[in-house]
């Protein structure tokens, strides 16, 4: 009798654990980590499964699917093909023979892996993940995930990338701040740290960023900037031109920590946005490179990146409207663009990279491509009232003074600019 009761109970013990399991158990979005899916709910990922139970545990999670005999094969299972497109879509692969240890860090585009979430981080006093050799396709992939302990704040404080320069020229990086829709921050590594043209020189850097590796043998970039949050963080990346591999990413953040600027401690609502434009502007066009209608910040950085026909649109004032209502000229923030980066005649001393500014990058092979950096930390552009800061594309003299940058219309033009294609980014603290 005892010998019936104790063979039931075993039986009965092996079937529900892993139901029971389950509870820290989840299943991924398409494309996501298992780091990025666990660090969403504000937990750890914890790189161990049962080495044959996963199967019944993703029955239990509500998944329908066809059990693949192959073992455990890759580090972004086990996992249910969840894209049509791929040839095991339907599958649920890897649910066998699992290793002892698995990959947290490791994604695939198609597929939605099953995560084991456990320990509550949101106190944690700093955070990150790193994703080694991992993909970058044409859908939008979570790298990181993190929520921060009720009634606290965090910022993101390090990025570090690398791959290869064609895989970095038009992978987006995009960071989501506390639930946020559309990201405050969307970016290409590149002109993040200041730089043109997929300009690979290296190595340089500032304490805010620069490019660690490169000279045409794969590029890795770094920034330290500070972007503040309240409750929660999700940084994803993406490849519109195709799926490659070889990708690698840090990024780091800490828990209650300050944000200063210069001298400036900014508050803990505070929050960092990137403001860009990609436009072609004709000889004397204005365009607006940082555009606030209202509310107080602090303008912290922008880069500028040119294509034209010849350098006279280095001719070309920056102008700060604040209020933002204020009539032209504003306050003049340059006399010619090369002199807002702390250069001069047409940056005749050739390249640098300081801690304040920097001139990155010219060719003039075939008409002109530049790029250039300015940090308003020294010199802080804080605001009460909106703002908006102009960078014209060429100037023109007033005929009665010769005094350029405060002639809207009608004084004698520069040399000879030409229509320029311009991209500008500008990051911008706002609270």
């Amino acid at each position: 009798m005892f010998a019936k009761i104790f063979t039931i109970s075993m039986v009965i013990c092996v079937t529900i654990v892993p139901t029971v399991q389950s509870s820290e158990y989840f299943m991924g979005t398409q494309g996501d980590s298992c780091a990025a899916t666990c660090g969403a709910l504000g937990l750890s990922c914890e790189p161990t499964f049962p080495s044959n139970g996963t199967y019944a545990i993703m029955q239990s999670l509500g998944i329908t699917c066809k059990k693949d005999p192959r073992p455990w094969w890759a580090p972004n299972q086990p996992c249910l093909v969840s894209d049509s497109t791929d040839p095991n879509y339907g599958d649920c692969l890897g649910t066998t023979g699992i290793p002892t240890v698995v990959s947290c860090q490791a994604s695939f585009w198609s597929v939605r892996r099953l995560c084991h979430c456990v320990t509550d981080v949101t106190g944690d006093p700093f955070f990150g993940t790193g994703l080694s050799n991992g993909y970058v396709s044409e859908n939008e992939t979570t790298i990181f995930a993190h929520k921060v302990i009720s009634g606290n704040f965090a910022a993101m404080t390090h990025f570090w990338t690398t791959a290869t320069e064609e895989t970095l020229s038009d992978t987006i990086i995009r960071y989501y701040f506390d639930g946020e829709v559309t990201p405050s921050v969307e970016f290409v590594p590149g002109i993040a740290t200041g730089v043109g043209f997929n300009d690979d020189q290296a190595p340089w850097g500032t304490k805010w960023f620069g490019v660690g590796a490169g000279n045409g043998h794969g590029t890795a970039y770094f920034l330290n900037f500070k972007m503040p949050f309240q409750k929660s963080v999700k940084i994803t990346v993406q490849r519109p031109s195709g799926h490659r591999g070889g990708f690698y990413m840090i990024v780091r953040g800490s828990l209650g920590v300050p944000v200063y600027i210069g001298d400036i401690l900014l508050p803990e609502t505070a929050r960092l946005i990137l403001q860009k434009q990609n436009k072609t502007l004709e000889p004397l066009d204005f365009l607006a490179i940082t555009d606030i209608p209202s509310g107080r910040g602090l303008h912290f950085m922008s880069t500028l990146v040119v294509s034209s026909g010849n350098l006279n649109f280095l001719e070309g004032c920056y102008h700060a409207y604040t209020p933002y209502n204020r009539t032209f000229p504003g306050i003049v923030l340059s006399t010619g663009t090369e002199d807002y980066f702390d250069s001069g005649w047409y940056f005749n001393a050739g390249k640098f990279r300081f801690p304040v500014s920097g001139f990155t990058h010219i060719n003039t092979t075939k008409g002109v491509t530049f790029s250039a950096y300015r940090f308003h930390e020294m010199d802080p552009l804080q605001f009460y009232d909106g703002i908006r800061i102009e960078w014209r594309n060429g100037d023109m003299d007033d005929p009665a003074t010769g005094l350029k940058c405060y002639t809207q219309s009608g004084g004698k033009v520069v040399g000879n600019p030409t229509a320029s294609h311009v991209t500008t980014y500008s990051w911008v603290y706002v609270w």
